[in-house]
Protein backbone atom coordinates (compact mmCIF):
# COMPACT_ATOMS: atom_id res chain seq x y z
CA UNK A 1 0.00 0.00 0.00
CA UNK A 2 2.89 2.40 0.56
CA UNK A 3 4.51 1.87 -2.28
CA UNK A 4 1.16 2.53 -4.14
CA UNK A 5 0.80 5.67 -2.34
CA UNK A 6 4.18 7.03 -3.73
CA UNK A 7 4.36 5.30 -7.04
CA UNK A 8 0.86 6.70 -8.15
CA UNK A 9 0.94 9.51 -6.77
CA UNK A 10 -1.62 9.54 -4.63
CA UNK A 11 -0.91 11.83 -1.94
CA UNK A 12 -0.36 14.96 -4.36
CA UNK A 13 -2.93 18.05 -3.85
CA UNK A 14 -3.83 16.21 0.37
CA UNK A 15 -3.45 18.44 3.30
CA UNK A 16 -1.84 17.19 6.44
CA UNK A 17 -5.36 16.52 7.91
CA UNK A 18 -6.87 14.95 4.89
CA UNK A 19 -3.49 12.52 5.30
CA UNK A 20 -4.09 11.84 8.33
CA UNK A 21 -7.78 10.90 7.96
CA UNK A 22 -6.59 8.96 4.89
CA UNK A 23 -3.51 6.66 7.04
CA UNK A 24 -4.78 7.23 10.39
CA UNK A 25 -2.80 8.78 13.50
CA UNK A 26 0.90 7.94 13.22
CA UNK A 27 1.10 7.83 17.12
CA UNK A 28 4.53 9.55 18.65
CA UNK A 29 7.05 6.79 18.62
CA UNK A 30 10.66 9.05 18.30
CA UNK A 31 11.72 7.75 14.86
CA UNK A 32 12.64 10.35 12.26
CA UNK A 33 11.79 13.55 13.84
CA UNK A 34 12.91 15.54 10.38
CA UNK A 35 9.17 14.15 8.83
CA UNK A 36 6.23 15.47 9.43
CA UNK A 37 4.65 12.18 9.95
CA UNK A 38 6.18 8.76 10.04
CA UNK A 39 4.09 4.91 10.03
CA UNK A 40 5.62 1.95 10.89
CA UNK A 41 5.14 -0.15 7.96
CA UNK A 42 6.72 -3.57 9.06
CA UNK A 43 10.20 -5.41 9.17
CA UNK A 44 12.01 -4.85 5.89
CA UNK A 45 11.42 -6.40 3.25
CA UNK A 46 14.56 -8.44 2.19
CA UNK A 47 15.69 -11.33 2.57
CA UNK A 48 17.87 -10.49 6.51
CA UNK A 49 14.65 -8.02 7.62
CA UNK A 50 16.85 -6.32 10.50
CA UNK A 51 15.26 -3.30 10.16
CA UNK A 52 11.78 -1.51 9.90
CA UNK A 53 10.74 0.03 7.38
CA UNK A 54 8.40 3.40 7.59
CA UNK A 55 6.40 6.09 5.10
CA UNK A 56 7.88 9.03 5.70
CA UNK A 57 6.36 12.08 4.69
CA UNK A 58 6.51 16.08 4.86
CA UNK A 59 4.32 18.51 4.19
CA UNK A 60 4.90 22.35 2.28
CA UNK A 61 3.53 25.44 2.98
CA UNK A 62 -0.19 25.49 4.29
CA UNK A 63 0.52 21.93 5.27
CA UNK A 64 0.06 21.00 1.85
CA UNK A 65 1.58 17.15 0.64
CA UNK A 66 5.45 17.87 -0.46
CA UNK A 67 6.74 14.18 -0.45
CA UNK A 68 6.78 10.62 1.12
CA UNK A 69 9.21 8.05 0.90
CA UNK A 70 9.88 4.61 2.53
CA UNK A 71 13.19 4.74 5.42
CA UNK A 72 14.39 2.01 7.16
CA UNK A 73 15.68 2.52 10.49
Amino acid sequence: MADDLINHEKLIGLNKSEVIHLLGDPGDHGYFRNYDLVYWLGPERTFMSIDSEWLAIRFGQNEMFQSAEIVRD
